[in-house]
């Protein structure tokens, strides 16, 4: 071998290189798995929304068996729709199960007013109530409730029902008596 100038065809030349040393591909291979990860993070965040925000959080079930202390939703819709009021309305929607996830979350401590609406064979009924954190089970969810200003609740069964839920306390009495009425 030759590394001189003069070195002839036959022979084997030898190119000197900066060698780069496992610590400097590490670093590298570290960095760019690095900004892939928080990348990849943050796309995966922004394309699988799970978070049931919105003003009223609407959920439409197959039934609904109200009693004195409790809303019971069977078969509910696997998504709970939530629709914010203020600004740029908006909807979004989340599995059912954050329903039951989040509802500490999102109310703590506080009993939400919600609207339930039903219809049977002998017509349509509908009910105010404030709700406490849920119950799931595989095939309905359970909602302790009590009637608003201590008024009882009536009961009833419903083959189909849709449940509205007050997320942000923008609806007063009024305005869901008023949602009822016209209903």
């Amino acid at each position: 071998m030759s590394d001189s100038k003069d070195a002839k065809s036959g022979d084997i030349k030898v190119t000197k290189e900066p060698r780069r040393t496992g610590l400097q591909v590490t670093a590298v291979v570290t960095i760019i798995a690095l900004a892939l990860g928080l990348f990849g993070g943050w796309a995966i965040a922004a394309v699988s929304n799970n978070s049931a925000e919105g003003d009223l959080w609407v959920i439409p079930a197959n039934g609904a068996t109200v009693t004195s202390d409790s809303v019971v939703l069977t078969a509910p819709a696997s998504v709970v729709v939530g629709v914010t009021l203020d600004g740029e309305r908006t909807a979004s929607e989340a599995p059912i199960s954050k329903v039951v996830q989040q509802w500490d979350d999102v109310f703590g401590e506080t009993t939400p007013r919600a609207l339930l609406v039903g219809a049977d064979a002998g017509g349509t009924h509908s009910v105010i109530v404030e709700l406490s954190k849920p119950e799931a089970t595989v095939d309905a969810i359970t909602f302790p409730a009590v009637g608003v200003g201590g008024e009882a609740i009536p009961a009833f069964e419903a083959t189909q029902a849709t449940l509205v839920i007050d997320g942000s306390g923008e609806l007063d009495e009024g305005d869901i008596e008023a949602l009822v009425a016209a209903g």
